[in-house]
């Protein structure tokens, strides 16, 4: 019989490590009979689910409605290809293991706005050719030639959505029937900030304690939380540190868009706060080229945590540990 292996501090923040399962155990000593063997790309984990989250990142408007992210060619872009495995699978899974999930959005406020480093208002703005979509402009004759890169590295924004941070969005054709006001990019409450429909659908089914998946007696309602940077992690003390500390998570598995952004952003400043991090390959998307997502993966894997797909979630089994 091996003996399992201490991986961290064993009074406070630690994992076991099992030999011969090549098994981590995330459970931290939990005596609890519900955990879930959870198989990853590279060894097996054991969780359990009162102490896990299931992570959904900027699953928003913004990002994922078809009215202002049309689809570009005949196949699912990344971010329509996580949707898809996160409501079919993902996140019934996570429901049906007892792991609460939690939605974190951008959100901002004024307040927001007055301390927003310029780096993100230039990311959400479209600044080409020397000419801003807002603000003041510049002399084109004055522009010199950027520093060559790679073939297409440079990003061209649609100025018509990347208008800038705080900026309406102005109406927005949802079918031949129906307009609804776009709202301030991102900010609180504008329905470019709502979640995704499908999306707020579960979010609000959640809260809806007469339905049958909120009436199991594991699960507690989903809950929501905005951030004002792409990590909803950043800094000390934010709401969602609080709530997970005072709840008592340490494992997180990730979802969302984009997954070398938002995604991933919030995963590695939860790595170095000691988290669990567990990313859903198949439930987070990014159309950045370069094998963006190849190297999340392998950095994901080998040195901040596991990989997962939701189908292996689906199939975690509850045994006796």
């Amino acid at each position: 019989m091996s003996v399992s292996q201490v991986i961290g501090n064993p009074t406070d923040n630690y994992w076991l490590y099992d030999p011969a399962s090549d098994t981590f155990d995330l459970s931290r000593g939990s005596k609890s009979d519900s955990l879930i063997t959870l198989e990853t790309t590279t060894q097996k984990t054991w969780l359990d689910p009162a102490s896990t989250v299931l992570l959904l990142i900027d699953l928003q408007n913004f990002f994922l409605h078809p009215a202002v992210r049309p689809r570009k060619t005949d196949m699912p872009s990344p971010a329509e290809a996580a949707t898809e495995a996160l409501l079919r699978v993902g996140i019934p899974a996570a429901r049906r293991h007892g792991i609460r999930i939690i939605w974190l959005c951008w959100g901002l406020t004024e307040q927001d706005l007055s301390q927003m480093p310029p780096a993100i208002f230039r990311t959400f703005g479209c600044f080409q050719d020397g000419r801003p979509a807002v603000g003041h402009a510049t002399d084109p004759s004055k522009s010199k030639t950027p520093t060559p890169s790679l073939p297409d590295m440079r990003r061209v924004k649609d100025p018509a959505l990347y208008k800038g941070l705080g900026t309406e969005l102005g109406p927005v054709a949802l079918s031949d029937q129906e307009t609804v006001p776009g709202g301030a990019v991102l900010m609180r409450g504008s329905w470019n900030a709502t979640l995704f429909d499908p999306f707020h659908q579960e979010y609000e089914r959640s809260q809806d304690r007469s339905t049958s998946t909120a009436t199991d007696l594991r699960l507690k309602p989903d809950v929501l939380f905005h951030k004002n940077r792409m990590s909803g992690l950043w800094g000390a003390g934010s709401e969602l540190e609080t709530f997970l500390q005072r709840e008592g998570i340490t494992t997180l598995l990730f979802g969302g868009v984009n997954t070398d952004q938002c995604v991933g952003s919030t995963l590695t400043d939860a790595f170095s706060k000691g988290y669990d991090c567990i990313l859903l390959r198949d439930g987070v998307g990014t159309g950045t080229p370069y094998g963006a997502s190849t190297v999340w993966e392998y950095n994901s894997m080998n040195c901040w945590g596991f990989v997962t797909t939701c189908d292996a979630l689906a199939d975690a089994s509850v045994e006796a540990h």
